[in-house]
């Protein structure tokens, strides 16, 4: 792949949005691009500890092994 740089058009919509995605104020927009574009190609992937968590907790939610938003409320005390 060449280095070369060419010009591309964007509405300024978009321009806007890439501005909010700026990890410091001057990082150029070719990096913020570059950035994106590795994250499209190489989404990060959960490690196989990280889904059998994942798993075991939706197997304790089956098994009804959870507390809902009004119970830990009314056990805390909070109206």
């Amino acid at each position: 792949m060449s280095d070369e740089t060419t010009m591309i058009e964007i509405l300024k919509s978009d321009r806007d949005r890439l501005d909010e995605l700026r990890r410091y104020p001057d990082e150029p927009y070719p990096a913020i691009i570059r950035r994106l574009l590795e994250e499209i190609e190489d989404p990060e992937t959960p490690s196989p500890e990280v889904i059998a968590g994942i798993q075991a907790s939706l197997d304790e939610i089956r098994r009804g092994g959870f507390v809902t938003h009004e119970a830990l409320k009314r056990d805390l005390g909070i109206e």
